[in-house]
């Protein structure tokens, strides 16, 4: 009869150390096997194109926006994350527009990438390679100031060219007399332009920073992206 019991209790130990096994084997699976992701590593970029209109002028701190993914993003030879795909942020800050020519600051936030199975997985990416960036991020649209200063400084010389190039257009005998008399009455012309236009730019504001619907931009992740594959 002992002997029976224990062979009982041997059997049952074996059928929970077997059960024990399958539960284990099927948490890991459901852990790792079914819940598998591809990295994108930190340095990523990605083309994007604007899906809405961002701007200084209408939108206001908080303002959600969305972007569209315009190329397959290729990890070990699979996609990670097709063309397509929407990531969508949020205007950070803005900085509004001010006198001395001083331009507005749009700030942006990326906040999450949905996958192609629906998830939402959570990105932090700034934006990357755009021609006017503060230092701390934020998009501009014509500087301040100082760019003013050397936009008028270039429309002053193509004044002073223009009136040169007249003078050159007069004819072969005309104009060693018509270049002299361009380059002088352009460079008049010139300097009234500069200095009045300077004036102008101390009280003007400056540019509002609009950022269309469709326009491209690019951005770079700053942590890894994990993207889930079920």
């Amino acid at each position: 009869m002992k002997k029976y019991i224990a062979y009982c209790l041997l059997f049952a130990g074996l059928l929970a150390g077997i059960s024990s096994s399958a539960f284990a084997a099927d948490t890991n699976k459901r852990m790792h096997g079914d819940v598998q992701a591809v990295r994108l590593p930190a340095g990523t970029t990605m083309k994007l194109e604007l899906l809405d209109t961002v701007s200084s002028k209408i939108d206001d701190m908080g303002d959600e926006f969305s972007a569209m993914l315009k190329e397959d993003k290729i990890v070990d030879g699979q996609i990670a994350l097709p063309a397509g795909s929407v990531i969508r942020g949020t205007i950070n800050k803005i900085t509004p527009a001010k006198r001395l020519s001083r331009s507005a600051v749009v700030y942006f936030s990326f906040d999450h990438v949905v996958t192609p199975n629906g998830k939402q997985v959570p990105i932090t990416a700034g934006l990357y390679g755009y021609s006017e960036l503060t230092l701390d991020g934020g998009v501009y649209s014509g500087g301040n100031y100082g760019y003013a200063i050397q936009e008028n400084w270039q429309q002053t010389k193509n004044i002073v060219g223009k009136a040169i190039d007249w003078g050159k257009g007069t004819g072969e005998n005309m104009q060693y007399v018509c270049v002299p008399i361009g380059a002088i009455g352009g460079s008049i012309g010139g300097i009234f332009y500069y200095v009045g236009a300077d004036i102008v730019d101390l009280f003007k504001k400056g540019n509002e920073v609009t950022l269309n619907q469709g326009a491209n931009i690019n951005i770079l992740l700053t942590q890894p992206l994990d993207i889930p594959l079920h």
